[in-house]
């Protein structure tokens, strides 16, 4: 009786530490691509942008995620950038009419 109680406690905390693991690396997929795509949006249309939500691809499809925010100064202007985060890469970006790409920009 004892052994399947204890095997059972055992998945348990096996679970609970992957997934504490798995929330640890997500949180530092997150602050990479934000950074990223802040950085991007900064150097390439001179805005500066604030992240407020992400939601994952699924991994089986790719290795993205959506990052939802604001131009800093005025939470109604909208951003959305689709990033790659193995390796970083921005895939779509949207910004709100009127900001356009820096002319000193490639």
């Amino acid at each position: 009786m004892r052994k399947p109680f204890f095997l059972f406690v055992i998945l348990i905390i096996s679970s609970l530490l992957l997934g504490a693991c798995a929330s640890e690396e997500e949180k530092a997929i997150v602050s990479s691509a934000e950074k990223f795509a802040a950085n991007y949006v900064l150097e390439q249309y001179g805005v500066t942008v604030r992240f407020t939500e992400y939601k994952f691809s699924p991994t089986d499809l790719a290795k993205s995620l959506g990052l939802h925010g604001y131009i800093e100064g005025d939470k109604k202007k909208k951003v959305f950038v689709f990033v790659n985060y193995d390796p970083l890469s921005i895939k779509t970006l949207s910004l709100p009419e009127g900001i356009t790409k820096k002319s000193d920009s490639k």
